[in-house]
């Protein structure tokens, strides 16, 4: 914590003994000191670190302990100025102590700072030997969770009245447990206390109605993340929040339009979201924001993207606008250098991208989803590694139309377009391709992709999967004919990669499109994992018994960590006519309980991948 603060209260203890002489013509002003000492406490600033400034402290009030018992001495005075402070001569019995905290207070009474001493805090009282005690000495720890609960309570009373039963429960002033604070992100110390607040979120629970983020918000020192959830009255955040040190901003489902005007000079700002809200327009001062690296603004009715804000978000890296009213971009749009994902799904007015980008730009992914494109962007045809357009309205592609996307493709999203059938595409890239609900009759010439993993043709209208359709690609891994209720063939010798392997107390058995190699060993799958044939009602197909218990080898220089064995695993629900042969390995459990639904366990696949 103590690199946090900025300075700090001199260390050690400094016990300076005066003589007392007891001189005074008011004899009624002089105390009876008969068995007792005289104790002035001390502070001096140092400025390396920071407990708080000296000048918030107008009273103290110390406790300390003789023969095992709490002593709290009354509440005094302190006199000087932000580099010293000293505090009225208090009396106290003769005797030796040990200092164990003291809690200081402003001019208005509101606790300000809490120290608790530790070691070297020893404290001799004398009659007639006044002693100076200079604050802190081997200080344990030092927090203003009180100065910060006040704010906390301050922050409650402007956004939902001074009566605390209204406010979250776990904030109240007459909760004496002050630890859950709910709907704070926080660091405790060894007590449990607040140490240090990152977070706040704002949502219609603990703050319903809220309609304006009050200005005290930019107060809490140490405050990076500011979320406000779900509240539909919520318009306006303060004008000062640049004085505060946020560096991630989350507004969701509410009625936020405009960002207040100096929201460009939030410098430390890093990620800025608003979501499904009422946002109309991206002001120019956003491009101030140089620091920011994501920002979200999709649900809303933007309608422009300002060409100011590509030009100077130079160190953005992900931009998500989906679900907005977006219809053209400006020419420089992808001439930010360092952005890696262009989320603009869902903006259906949006019918074309700018042609260019700045120079050695990588794209790393493009998702245009269901928006109204007719024909494949040109920029795509640059260096660009996933494509993602299901849902739009092109009606027919050409080999030229594909072979003139980049080289470095890897996925290619066409779903929901009504293309009817694929040309043959030439890619080494290529890796995923996805022509589900497009009317396919028959499944795309593959032989120019070796390097396809994924295959999806749900949803259509294919009939069979003939011998050899997989034979060019060697590393196919995951087929999804889902949902073709014409489908009636499966290939057993469709070419997918096989390899070698042997099977124990196999003896001259002949297996179909499978022959035997010296009698105990067989191909078995090298790199298919999954096949989805659900909802085939016509489809008549055995499972290949070679697809069950597949070797997994060992990792290379980790002999001893040898990866199980496993099966293909077929989706057959509502494709009572696909079956399972008996595994003929003799240890095999046979069981072929499947892991999750296709879609989830395809979506785990590709987040490990």
């Amino acid at each position: 914590m103590m690199n946090k603060l900025k300075y700090t209260l001199l260390l050690g203890m400094v016990f300076c003994a005066t003589l007392f002489t007891g001189c005074s013509d008011d004899d009624e002003a002089t105390p009876d000191l008969a068995g007792k000492g005289e104790v002035t406490f001390k502070f001096e600033r140092n400025t390396v670190y920071s407990i708080s400034t000296l000048e918030e402290m107008a009273r103290l009030k110390v406790t300390l302990e003789k023969d095992g018992k709490e002593v709290v001495l009354e509440t005094v005075n302190l006199a000087g100025d932000e580099t010293q402070l000293t505090s009225d001569v208090i009396v106290v019995e003769e005797g030796t102590y040990l200092v164990k905290k003291y809690t200081a207070y402003n001019k208005k009474g509101t606790q300000v700072q809490e120290a608790y001493l530790d070691t070297d805090n020893t404290l001799v009282v004398k009659q007639d030997e006044p002693v100076v005690f200079s604050f802190p000495v081997s200080i344990r720890f030092i927090y203003v969770n009180n100065q910060l609960r006040n704010q906390l309570f301050g922050l409650c009373a402007e956004i939902l009245g001074e009566d605390s039963t209204a406010w979250p429960k776990t904030w109240r002033i007459e909760n004496e447990d002050l630890r859950e604070w709910e709907n704070l992100e926080f660091e405790v110390d060894d007590y449990g206390e607040i140490l240090y607040l990152s977070g706040i979120v704002f949502n219609s629970k603990a703050f319903p109605g809220m309609k304006k983020m009050p200005k005290v918000i930019s107060t809490f020192p140490t405050l990076e993340t500011l979320t406000i959830l779900d509240i539909p009255e919520f318009e306006e955040l303060p004008d000062n929040l640049y004085e505060s040190g946020i560096t991630d901003i989350l507004i969701k489902n509410t009625g936020f339009k405009v960002f207040p005007e100096n929201i460009g000079k939030m410098r430390k700002l890093m990620s800025l979201s608003v979501v499904n809200s009422k946002l109309i327009e991206l002001p120019a001062s956003l491009g101030d924001l140089t620091d920011l690296q994501a920002v979200d603004f999709c649900g809303n009715d933007i309608t422009e993207f300002p060409a100011v804000l590509a030009e100077k978000w130079e160190n953005l890296l992900s931009l998500r606008m989906t679900d907005t009213k977006l219809t053209t971009l400006p020419d420089n749009f992808f001439k930010m250098k360092k952005v890696v994902t262009y989320d603009l799904r869902n903006n259906p007015t949006l019918t074309s991208l700018p042609e260019t980008r700045g120079e050695n730009i990588y794209l790393g992914a493009i998702y245009l989803d269901g928006c109204g494109f007719t024909s494949l962007p040109k920029i795509a045809t640059g260096r660009i590694v996933s494509l993602s357009m299901a849902n739009n309205q092109i009606t027919s592609l050409s080999e030229a139309d594909v072979n003139a996307l980049s080289k470095n493709l890897r996925s290619l999203i066409l779903s929901g377009n009504p293309i009817g059938s694929f040309p043959r595409m030439e890619s080494e890239g290529m890796q995923e391709l996805d022509l589900s609900n497009c009317g396919l009759s028959v499944i795309p010439d593959l032989t120019g992709m070796p390097n396809l993993h994924i295959l999806r043709v749900a949803k259509s209208s294919i009939q069979r999967v003939e011998d050899n359709t997989f034979v060019r690609n060697e590393k196919f891994a995951v087929l999804d004919l889902a949902d073709n209720a014409n489908l009636t063939y499966f290939s057993n010798n469709a070419g997918f990669t096989q390899q070698k392997q042997r099977i124990d107390g196999l003896e001259g058995v002949l297996l179909v499109g499978n022959p035997v190699i010296d009698k105990t060993e067989v191909y078995k799958p090298a790199y298919l994992k999954s096949v989805n044939v659900n909802n085939c009602p016509q489809l008549v197909w055995e499972v290949p018994d070679t697809w069950c218990h597949i070797q997994g080898g060992v990792i290379e220089n980790k002999e001893e960590y040898a990866i199980p064995p496993r099966n293909v695993i077929v989706y057959n629900v509502g494709s009572s006519g696909v079956t399972r042969a008996k595994c003929l390995y003799e240890g095999c459990k046979e069981d072929y309980t499947l892991p999750l639904d296709f879609d989830e366990w395809f979506e785990n696949l590709k987040n490990k991948d």
